[in-house]
């Protein structure tokens, strides 16, 4: 996976500032760090939100 990619998050449903997180939702990669990654979740409403996640909690799109 690189920038600019989009992957499907495996990590199970949790809340982060207030928003739900969904496992199985789409999310674009943009930046990876030596095992995180920061990511862009687009919520329910549009809105972007940067998330860090380890890269174990996602999985390529197929």
């Amino acid at each position: 996976m690189k920038p600019g990619d989009k992957a499907k998050l495996t990590k199970q449903t949790f809340l982060h500032q207030g928003i739900f997180i969904f496992t199985g939702s789409t999310v674009e990669i943009k930046e990876i760090q030596s095992d995180k990654a920061i990511v862009v979740y687009n919520d329910k409403e549009g809105y972007p939100h940067d998330l860090e996640m380890n890269l174990t909690d996602l999985a390529p799109l197929s």
